[in-house]
């Protein structure tokens, strides 16, 4: 596997950020800038990432097509088209969001997230997305989420059935499963019923680690860095190198380098002859 960041680290220019990633023994990343980007400077970074050997994992896109706000709401929709468009571009595995949610703020819980109302729409922008787009060098996915669907390796397979467009594929992220205490201790079996149902559409994958507080009396569950926390990440990488050696892995969400470092240094000792 191919392991990564999906952030940006700081940098000077296109081939300091690539040999930067390199020295730390990273393959694998986000694109660094965005489709508002002028080419020459995108056209420098796919030069380095080939010079360094780092494969671009992915674009995101981090938005939500069902703001209440019209104008806001078709500008996500035209934003997940020019990202799509871009990822295609710099032939990234995949362009990744989430499906968003139906309310104010793009990635929080709100009760119509789960509605079949805002499923159907959501089936219907995929799917006018790539009928429009048409990539021909990487794919449209959904990151799951804990706070809408697909919320299960089940319902993330039902969806891809129901977009059924060969260029929607899986963004994988075991740990975003895990929203109960009964899918909390069966982390392992949701990684094997993920892997098992939707293995041969995953373009990309996010790991950390995950805690619990034990001295609450309701269910909170907290991100840590990977080794940090209690969730069998030796299994879920095995997974992911038994399906495809050169698979991007990225960690994110960390504030410091520190903490990516952490990461880093915890798949190196348990797993380094993956790497």
């Amino acid at each position: 596997m191919r392991l990564g960041v999906n952030t940006t680290f700081p940098h000077r220019d296109p081939e300091d950020w690539a040999k930067q990633l390199a020295a730390q023994g990273y393959r694998a990343s986000r694109f660094p800038v965005s489709y508002h980007t002028d080419l020459k400077l995108v056209d420098e970074y796919l030069l380095a990432a080939k010079e360094y050997d780092i494969l671009i994992a992915e674009v995101g896109v981090w938005n939500s097509v069902h703001d209440s706000d019209p104008a806001k709401a078709a500008q996500a929709v035209q934003d997940q088209k020019d990202a799509l468009g871009f990822a295609d571009y710099v032939h990234a595995r995949c362009c990744v969001n989430i499906s968003g949610a139906a309310g104010p703020v793009w990635n929080l819980l709100y009760p119509e997230n789960f509605s079949q109302k805002t499923y159907e729409k959501n089936i219907r922008i995929v799917q006018d997305l790539l009928d429009t787009v048409r990539p021909k060098e990487t794919y449209y996915t959904l990151e799951p989420m804990q706070w809408m669907l697909p919320d299960s390796p089940e319902q993330y397979l039902q969806f891809v059935k129901d977009v059924d467009r060969e260029r929607f594929a899986v963004h994988m992220d075991a740990s975003n499963f895990l929203y109960s205490p009964a899918t909390f201790i069966d982390y392992e079996g949701i990684v094997d019923r993920s892997f098992d149902l939707l293995g041969d559409r995953i373009r990309s994958c996010h790991m950390k680690d995950c805690t619990l507080d034990r001295e609450r009396y309701s269910f909170c569950v907290y991100e840590v860095p990977c080794g940090d926390g209690i969730l069998n990440l030796e299994h879920y990488m095995d997974r992911i190198q038994a399906l495809d050696p050169e698979m991007p892995v990225l960690f994110e969400h960390w504030k410091t380098k520190e903490e990516f470092d952490r990461c880093l240094a915890y798949v190196k000792r348990v797993r380094g002859d993956y790497l």
